[in-house]
């Protein structure tokens, strides 16, 4: 087999240059001295003298070139002319680059050490500190060993003997078999990226934060609760800067169509549960000669429901799924970049174990106990909700991240979210 290599090395690429180069490069990058190995034009043309660029132990630029000959057969003269195309390469990226460190040779001629000797005291009168020359034997040992396997195959088309079979996947079997599931996985990840930069294009249906409680509650231990989300848009869309949405007991305590004081309703997630979702708009036109004065929120929904016997789970949304869409709206590619706040009643906040965000059929974080804070220092919310003093005396807290940041962020550039199902093909059984 290596008598083989030997031959193939000598003539098997004559006239193919864009070959020889990508051979010696791919041999150049099996050696661990080197890294970041890149052709100077991979598809071939004038180089400067450099075909190869590379770095030599982690910090001197090493430039490389290629010198074979057609039908090498090691004569005085081929060498000659070996000799007379190392002197003119390393001239020329000298001159491109007149700090360069390292340079290394590649020819199909065989040299002896005297020979080699010569060229290498010759890049030293040049200041190159450091000069390699692989010459065919040389080039023949790399190709002959396992991790040059797969490049003698390659370039010079010599298959693999049942013993060099075994030793190459003896040494990279579990790396090839790790490059092929991590391959899968990467067009799989790209997939599922391109579609959701797709359908995030699509107007917003619903915003849902679920807060997981630790335990599944009777009513009764949670009593009054009251969980809301501030949130403000990176940029305005269709004049909407931020919103705010959130739930409380009484089931009449947001609804803007009833009249009826609901304060006659008894407290308690047991007996009803509210729910209003309001949008902080903004006249871009009027706020430069208003200074914002009308700037403030705007309630857009509301809804009530009969109460729960048992908590597990309690869920905020901010919802645009009407019927009939009678204006723009925003869409889930709008919320990139957005920041939003979570508040609530200090004993229900005390009692969560998880955060989780959907929106639109995707789950777009999840927040376990560790990533997230109670804040429990006073403030004035902005909701447009009024609580009785009964109420407040479980006083307001705010959920921040536990990363010592004043708010959560939606950043779509660094996690994709991840679909919660994936829609069926309409079948065609109807065919004749």
């Amino acid at each position: 087999m290596s008598f083989q290599t030997d031959e193939r090395i000598k003539s098997y690429l004559d006239t193919n240059q864009l070959h020889r180069e990508q051979m010696c490069r791919a041999i150049l990058a099996i050696d661990k001295r080197y890294t970041d190995v890149r052709p100077r034009h991979p598809r071939g043309g004038r180089d400067g003298g450099r075909d190869l660029e590379a770095v030599y132990r982690e910090e001197q630029t090493a430039y490389g070139a290629v010198g074979f000959v057609n039908q090498a057969n090691d004569s005085n003269e081929q060498k000659k002319s070996i000799r007379a195309k190392f002197i003119s390469d390393l001239k020329s990226a000298l001159s491109s680059n007149k700090e360069l460190d390292a340079f290394v040779f590649f020819t199909n001629i065989n040299m002896t050490i005297r020979d080699k000797e010569s060229l290498i005291d010759a890049a030293r009168t040049m200041n190159i500190s450091h000069c390699e020359i692989f010459d065919r034997e040389r080039i023949r040992i790399s190709l002959d060993c396992p991790d040059g396997f797969s490049i003698r195959f390659q370039y010079l088309n010599i298959p693999l003997s049942e013993a060099e079979q075994a030793s190459f996947f003896s040494q990279w079997g579990d790396d090839i078999q790790k490059v092929i599931s991590s391959g899968f996985k990467n067009i799989d990840n790209g997939i599922r990226r391109l579609l959701f930069l797709e359908e995030s294009k699509s107007p917003l249906h619903h915003f849902t934060i679920s807060f997981e409680l630790n335990a599944k509650y009777f009513a009764e231990s949670i009593g009054h609760f009251r969980a809301f989300c501030l949130m403000n848009l990176k940029e305005v869309k269709n004049n909407l800067f931020g919103i705010a949405f959130g739930s409380s007991d009484k089931s009449n305590r947001m609804r803007g169509d009833v009249n009826e004081d609901c304060k006659s309703e008894p407290l308690g997630i047991k007996n009803g549960v509210s729910a209003g979702q309001w949008e902080h708009h903004i006249d871009l036109d009027k706020i430069v000669s208003t200074d914002g004065n009308d700037e403030k929120y705007k309630l857009v929904g509301s809804s009530s429901s009969i109460g729960v016997n048992e908590v597990e789970f309690i869920r905020i949304s901010y919802r645009k799924d009407r019927i009939v869409r009678y204006k723009s709206t925003i869409s889930l590619r709008d919320l990139d970049e957005a920041m939003y706040l979570p508040l609530m009643n200090k004993s229900l906040a005390e009692k969560i174990k998880a955060i989780h965000i959907y929106a639109d059929g995707y789950k777009i974080q999840e927040f376990g106990f560790d990533d997230f804070s109670i804040d429990p220092s006073s403030f004035e919310p902005s909701i447009p909700v009024k609580f009785s003093d009964e109420e407040l005396s479980d006083p307001w807290v705010r959920i921040r991240p536990s990363n010592f940041s004043s708010a959560f962020h939606i950043r779509f550039s660094e996690k994709t979210p991840r679909r919660m199902f994936m829609p069926e093909q309409v079948e065609n059984k109807l065919d004749i």
